[in-house]
Order: structure tokens, then C-alpha cells, then sequence
């Protein structure tokens, strides 16, 4: 994959920094819930995890659809899927989760074989978001469902209390648009989802503000990709690094990056 498609090619080629960030941050957390309660996931059925990474989540789907049901875990990195394979081996439901390796945009799994498409964080990443909604009402069955939790970058706000660090991270931000095809896909997701076919589509919006400095994850994950574009200077990823943890110590950390929950069903 070339530069011109880094927002995809960053996914298949993970430096071990970075990987190792990806395995804390996509573990399945309780606090996790109401991010797929209403997919409704339940016992016996057929899901797909599209966009699995190193399993958090499709394992936990795993757990719940039991011994009768079946995950598919569908990701472009080889890597993540032997991970998801390992790990789901340790927690005991490797007999129900499948990897499937993407290649090209289309879905491995044949049409209507599915009652659930569950996708996180994924669809800002893809090629084309409407293509790829409508993969998932092809593999979705009658009354299937697709679930799709993702952020809207215009709406990502940080402070830590220094008006430097503002203008660093709108910075950073500029640079870091390289890592996404669709920045603001949390607000496009209700009309893809209507021209993909879907009916009885619903959004919802959770925004929780993180005082902790958990998301330093995720903000330096913005700060890499700022870096790989080369428009954004050194001393300024620096100093914005420093912040963060300044910010954490002095107890002025804020982040906000709401997530946009879009649901709809295939009835046809």
C-alpha cells in the first residue's frame, strides 16, 4: 500500500509502540456496555466483528452468543487476527470465533449468513463507507441487524489548562488527518445507512469526559500520525507529550471524543 492510503496501510503494518497501545486500549471493559447493548446480541445467533483487532470484542461476543452461536472476526491484519485466535483459545471459546482475513473491500462470508454486523471504530478508516455499509446488508439475513460505534474527529476536544497546548493540538490534529478516510463519519452514518438500505435506523450519542487522562492513548496515537506526515514539527510533539502528562499531574487533563451508535435493520 502506498502514502496515499496510509488511512488504511497504517492498520496492516503496526509498529510494536503502537500494537502495544491497540492491546490495552481494545480489551473488552464493563464500562464497555452501552456501546453494544442495543445490538442485541444474544444466544445461538451468527455475529460478525468487523474491524476485530486483537480480539477484545469478539471474544466477548463469543462469550454471548455461547456453544450454538458463532463469531466471525473479520480484520486486514494478520497479526491482530492470531492474536484474537490466542486469546480467545485462553478464554475458552475458540470452537465458536473464526478469523477471516480481509482482502479488497469485500466481506469473506457469504450473503445472508449473518444476524448481527457489529462494527467499532472502524468505519472512519475504510475506503468507502457506503460500499462497505452495504457489504453488511449483504451479509446480514432477514431482520438482521448492523451496529456501528465510531467517533466524529470535528468533535474530539482536549484542554489540559495551557493555551499553548491548544494550539499544539489543533495541530497535531491538522496532521494527523492522514490516518482517516472519513474524519467526520459519526455525523455522515445515519444517511449511509439509509442509502445502504437499512430501515428502522436509530443514532445515539454517548459523550463521557475523561478527567483521568485515559485517552492519552488515543492522543498519542494522534501525535504518530502527525508525525508520519511530516507537516508537524518535532520540538511540537514534544512539548505536546509533555503537556499531556503535566496536565495529568496538575489534575487539568479534559477529553471528550463522542461516540455515535447507529443501528438498523435489514428487513428485505
Amino acid at each position: 500500500m502506498s502514502d496515499d492510503n496510509f488511512y488504511q496501510s497504517h492498520w496492516v503494518d503496526v509498529e510494536p509502540e503502537r500494537r502495544a497501545r491497540y492491546e490495552e486500549m481494545f480489551q473488552w471493559r464493563d464500562s464497555s456496555e452501552p456501546l453494544i447493548a442495543s445490538a442485541n446480541v444474544a444466544e445461538g445467533q451468527t455475529v460478525v466483528d468487523y474491524g476485530c483487532g486483537p480480539g477484545g470484542l469478539a471474544i466477548e461476543l463469543a462469550r454471548r452468543v455461547g456453544a450454538a452461536g458463532r463469531v466471525y472476526g473479520v480484520d486486514l491484519n494478520a497479526g491482530f487476527l492470531e492474536t484474537t485466535r490466542a486469546r480467545a483459545a485462553e478464554a475458552g471459546v475458540l470452537d465458536q470465533l473464526e478469523t477471516r482475513l480481509m482482502e479488497g473491500e469485500s466481506i469473506p462470508i457469504d450473503g445472508g449468513a449473518a444476524d448481527r454486523v457489529i462494527c467499532k471504530n472502524v468505519m472512519e478508516y475504510v475506503p468507502d463507507p457506503g460500499q462497505t455499509l452495504t457489504e453488511f446488508h449483504r451479509v446480514l439475513r432477514p431482520g438482521g441487524i448492523a451496529h456501528v460505534i465510531d467517533s466524529d474527529w470535528g468533535a474530539f476536544m482536549y484542554e489540559s489548562g495551557n493555551r499553548q497546548d491548544a494550539d499544539d493540538f489543533a495541530e497535531v490534529m491538522r496532521g494527523a488527518q492522514i490516518a482517516f478516510r472519513t474524519p467526520h463519519i459519526g455525523r455522515r452514518l445515519y444517511g449511509l445507512f439509509r442509502s445502504a438500505g437499512f430501515d428502522d435506523v436509530s443514532v445515539r450519542v454517548l459523550a463521557g469526559a475523561d478527567i483521568k487522562g485515559n485517552m492519552r492513548s488515543v492522543l498519542t496515537n494522534m501525535a504518530t500520525y502527525a508525525r508520519q506526515s511530516g507537516d508537524v514539527p518535532e520540538e511540537l510533539l514534544e512539548h505536546f507529550a509533555a503537556g499531556m502528562d503535566a496536565a495529568v499531574e496538575a489534575q487539568t487533563f479534559f477529553a471528550l471524543l463522542p461516540q455515535f451508535l447507529v443501528t438498523g435493520r435489514k428487513t428485505a
